[in-house]
């Protein structure tokens, strides 16, 4: 039996490979409350825009701005709420809005996810 050990794999045309599982995330990343990526696949780096707003941007696109995403708010306190800004992704960001259940932003770390094709 034979072993395949690489560190990049691409496409023909030089993009990322398409993964036979397609159901596989496509992006994984936990960020801290001042949008610093501390761990991630297909994380480039996180923007602050203000109290409970963040974006970060991907490393390899997604093939439009119609993917999930799934984030959650990662601390000790309850009640807080991580949501998708849809109307601020795009193919190569995720957007995030954090806020307490009563409507108030707030600043926290977080892990998100994400699936879709990529471009």
């Amino acid at each position: 039996m034979s072993t395949l050990k690489a560190d990049t794999i691409q496409s023909t045309g030089g993009g990322a490979a398409t993964l036979t599982k397609q159901s596989a995330a496509k992006v994984w990343g936990i960020t801290t409350s001042s949008a610093v990526v501390t761990a991630s696949l297909n994380l480039a780096s996180g923007t602050d825009h203000g109290t409970g707003d963040f974006s970060y941007g991907l490393t390899n696109s997604f093939s439009s701005a119609n993917y999930a995403v799934t984030a959650i708010s990662r601390g000790t306190s309850a009640g807080r709420m991580c949501t998708s800004n849809t109307a601020r992704n795009g193919a190569s960001t995720i957007a995030l809005e954090i806020e307490s259940h009563g409507g108030i932003t707030q600043d926290t770390d977080q892990e998100l996810n994400a699936h879709g094709d990529l471009a």
